[in-house]
């Protein structure tokens, strides 16, 4: 009988610790809202100037999609050069073209 009631007790303890890590022991209480008629949306909605949403949506998109094309194509710059500097004789030469470049533009800068 003791297995018995030693298991309940172990279920009841599982539930409860499960009720609160779940968050399930708080929980809005979503009968009592205020409730809009259905009227008086449709209303509100007639006033919002569509146009002027259909606008700002269109800048949002394009500069959600410009950010996107952007961040793609330095992902694949990045992978790229990665994919080039891999290789211990080509990131030399770069090193080198760099340097030799540096050293041009330094010279000009103190020329002038």
């Amino acid at each position: 009988m003791s297995d018995i009631g030693e298991k309940l007790q172990q279920q009841a303890e599982q539930s409860i610790l499960d009720l609160i890590t779940k968050g399930h022991w708080i929980q809005a209480d979503y009968g009592n809202r205020v409730k809009l008629p259905q009227d008086f949306m449709e209303s509100v909605w007639q006033c919002v100037d569509q146009e002027s949403i259909k606008t700002e949506l269109a800048k949002r998109l394009e500069t959600e999609l410009a950010d996107r094309i952007v961040n793609h194509i330095a992902a694949e710059l990045a992978t790229d050069i990665k994919q080039i500097l891999s290789v211990k004789e080509r990131r030399e030469a770069v090193r080198a073209l760099a340097r030799k470049h540096m050293s041009e533009i330094m010279s000009a800068g103190e020329q002038s």
